[in-house]
C-alpha cells in the first residue's frame, strides 16, 4: 500500500468514525466492508478455524463499534482496530487452550480453493496445494503466539514493519527479530516434513 493510499484510507476511516459518532451508524458499514476481509484473514491464520474466524470478526467489529466513543481522532483507525482484533483473538486463544489442546486443522482458505479449481481439474496439483496449505497452517500453529502474530501481520496481512510495531505496541527491532525467528522456525518445520 502506498503512502497516498494510506492517506486516502485514513481519511475515509476518519469520515466513517465521525459520521457514526454523529448519529449515523450506517457509516460504520464502510469500515465493516473495508476491514472484514483483513480481519477474517488475521483471525483465520491465528485461530485456524473458518467458523471461529467468522464469529471472531463479528465480535471484533462489535467491540470496535462500542469502543468508538473512546477513539482519539488524532490517531490512525487501522492500528487501533487491529489492536482490538488482536486482543480479542488472544483472549479466544487463551480460552481455547484452557479447554483443549490445539488441533491441526485441514480447512483451506478460499484463495487456495480458487487457485486449485483453476488448475484445470489436476488432482495431483490440488492434492499438493491442499497438503502445502495444511503444512503451512501447522507450521503457523506451532509458533509462539508473539512470533505468529508478527508473521501473520507482516507476511500475510502485508503490513509494514512500522505498522506491525504500531499495532503490537513494540519496537520495530523486536518486530524484525520475531519475524526472523518465525520464518526460520517455519522453514525448519517445513523442511522436516520434506516440503521444499
Amino acid at each position: 500500500m502506498t503512502a497516498e493510499s494510506h492517506k486516502n484510507t485514513d481519511a475515509q476511516d476518519l469520515w466513517a468514525v465521525q459520521a457514526t459518532l454523529s448519529g449515523n451508524p450506517a457509516a460504520f458499514e464502510e469500515i465493516v466492508k473495508r476491514y472484514t476481509p483483513l480481519l477474517y484473514s488475521l483471525a483465520y491464520r491465528l485461530l485456524g478455524h473458518g467458523e471461529e474466524a467468522e464469529d471472531a470478526v463479528q465480535e471484533i467489529l462489535e467491540k470496535a463499534f462500542r469502543a468508538l466513543p473512546r477513539f482519539r481522532i488524532s490517531q490512525r483507525f487501522f492500528p487501533w482496530l487491529y489492536t482490538i482484533g488482536l486482543n480479542h483473538l488472544r483472549s479466544l486463544e487463551r480460552r481455547r487452550k484452557r479447554r483443549r489442546r490445539l488441533k491441526i486443522v485441514n480447512a483451506e482458505p478460499e484463495r487456495v480453493l480458487e487457485f486449485a479449481a483453476s488448475e484445470q481439474g489436476n488432482p495431483v496439483r490440488r492434492s499438493e496445494l491442499k497438503e502445502g496449505e495444511r503444512l503451512a497452517q501447522e507450521a503457523l500453529d506451532m509458533l509462539r503466539i508473539e512470533y505468529r502474530e508478527v508473521f501473520v501481520l507482516r507476511q500475510i496481512q502485508g503490513l509494514s514493519v512500522q505498522e506491525v510495531a504500531e499495532v503490537l505496541m513494540m519496537p520495530e527491532g523486536t518486530v524484525k527479530t520475531h519475524l526472523h525467528r518465525a520464518r526460520k522456525q517455519m522453514i525448519d518445520f517445513l523442511a522436516s516434513k520434506g516440503w521444499p
